[in-house]
Formats: C-alpha cells, sequence, structure tokens
C-alpha cells in the first residue's frame, strides 16, 4: 500500500513539473515573440546612426522611458474612454464616435507620452548632435512603448496575435515616431522654427496612427460593417501604414545624407 502511494506521488510530480515545464516554455516564446520586434527595430535604427553614434545609457534610458510612458497612456485612455462613453457615446454618430476614439482617445494620448519624453529627456542631451539623432531619440522611446504594449497583447491573445502584431502594430509605432523624430532633428537645428517644427512631427504622427486605428476600429465595429465592407476598411488601415512606412523610410534617408553633410563640413 506504501508503495503504490509512493509510486502514485512520484507520477503526480512528474505531471506536475511536465505541465509546469511546458507553462514555462510557452510563456517564454510568446515573451520572446513580444519582445523581439521592439528590440530588432531599435537595433536597425542604431546600425543606421553612422556618424557620432548616441551613448547606450542615453538610449537605453529612452527606452525604459518609453516602456514608463505606457502608464500615463493608459490611465489617460481609461478616463478619456469613461467620459466619451457617458457624454458623446449615443450623441455622436457611431463612425464619429469611433473616429474620435481612434484619433483623440488613443492615438493623441500614446503619441503625446512619447512626445513628452522626447521633448523633455532626449531633445536637450548635448549628444543631440546632428539632425538623425531625433530618429534614433524618438524610436527607443516608441519602441520601449510598443514593447510593454505588445507583452500584454500578446499574452493576452496568444501566438497568431504576436505575429501580426511584429509585422504591423510594431513597425507601426516606429513609423510614427520617425516621423516625430525627424521634425525633432530639424527643430534642433532651426531655433526660429522650433515650436512649429516639433509640432508638426507630433502632428504627423498623431495623424497617421488615428488613420491606422481608425480604420481598424472601424472595421472591428458591427454597424458599421453592415453598410461598409470591413475588408475595405482593413484596406484603409494597412494602406496608412503601407504610407506611414514609405514616409519613414524616406525620412531615415534624408536625416542620414543630412548628418552626413554636416559632420562633412
Amino acid at each position: 500500500m506504501a508503495a503504490l502511494t509512493a509510486n502514485k506521488n512520484c507520477s503526480t510530480k512528474k505531471i506536475f513539473l511536465q505541465n509546469f515545464s511546458l507553462l514555462y516554455f510557452n510563456c517564454m516564446e510568446l515573451l520572446l515573440l513580444a519582445i523581439a520586434p521592439g528590440f530588432a527595430i531599435s537595433l536597425y535604427i542604431y546600425a543606421k546612426d553612422k556618424h557620432n553614434r548616441e551613448p547606450a545609457k542615453y538610449l537605453i534610458s529612452c527606452f525604459i522611458f518609453g516602456v514608463l510612458s505606457a502608464i500615463p497612456a493608459i490611465v489617460i485612455e481609461m478616463i478619456g474612454t469613461r467620459l466619451s462613453e457617458t457624454y458623446l457615446q449615443g450623441i455622436l454618430p457611431v463612425a464619429l464616435y469611433i473616429i474620435f476614439q481612434a484619433f483623440i482617445v488613443v492615438a493623441c494620448t500614446e503619441e503625446y507620452c512619447k512626445y513628452f519624453v522626447l521633448k523633455k529627456y532626449a531633445y536637450p542631451k548635448p549628444a543631440f548632435d546632428e539632425p538623425f539623432d531625433g530618429i534614433v531619440y524618438s524610436v527607443m522611446v516608441s519602441m520601449g512603448f510598443a514593447t510593454i504594449e505588445n507583452i500584454g497583447y500578446v499574452f493576452d491573445n496568444g501566438f497568431s496575435t504576436g505575429i501580426v502584431r511584429m509585422l504591423v502594430s510594431v513597425p507601426a509605432h516606429a513609423a510614427f515616431a520617425v516621423m516625430m523624430g525627424y521634425y525633432a532633428g530639424l527643430a534642433k537645428f532651426n531655433a526660429v522654427r522650433k515650436s512649429q517644427l516639433l509640432l508638426k512631427g507630433f502632428l504627423l504622427a498623431v495623424l497617421f496612427h488615428g488613420l491606422f486605428d481608425g480604420f481598424l476600429f472601424l472595421s472591428d465595429n458591427d454597424t458599421i460593417t453592415a453598410e461598409i465592407s470591413g475588408g475595405l476598411l482593413v484596406f484603409g488601415g494597412l494602406a496608412s501604414y503601407y504610407f506611414a512606412i514609405r514616409l519613414s523610410l524616406k525620412s531615415i534617408k534624408l536625416h542620414s545624407q543630412l548628418s552626413a553633410q554636416m559632420h562633412k563640413g
């Protein structure tokens, strides 16, 4: 009898360890999937900075501050959602309400939280000494934000969501950051138009972020898709993503050339 009990306990322990190992490796797989795109894009942008690369401590700090900036963003979005549900839902047409959510509650909030870190922490640094640095710092902040956001989405929704976000959502955050950073790089060396250029970069990031989210939010609403093809709305979101990526790649090229000219001079 004692031998049977011992065998049963041993078998139970073995099953527990097997299940724990499986759970552990599944969690690690999801974690790696969630953090990989943000780190890969950060390394890509870092490699593009050919002249007088930024101190690692500033880049790491920007990434960490980007992670932390997600906290006020979540709080503001929760408050904004609650207020808009209370005062706007049912008053505004459904499509307009969704667009308000996409542009104001989500895009404006998230881009401002990232912009705040870029403006207050990275922008004043003496190491910010060439136009391309605006892109570098902006992307580092954004990838910190996108990575912590991605971890939440991937653990909530699984592997397939992680693949989609790796190919679309995280690169989209990077593209918005490049736009913001491009104009921050111009502003750093144009004291007369500093405020206008910084604002332009922020608004451009909000515009493309709002378009991307707006089309996808609309495609997820049954009232809207009863009148407009959901596939067409998804196509609109992907089209805005495509143009954001193209514009960001062009911005990277232009600032790379401008920084090279400054160092030659």
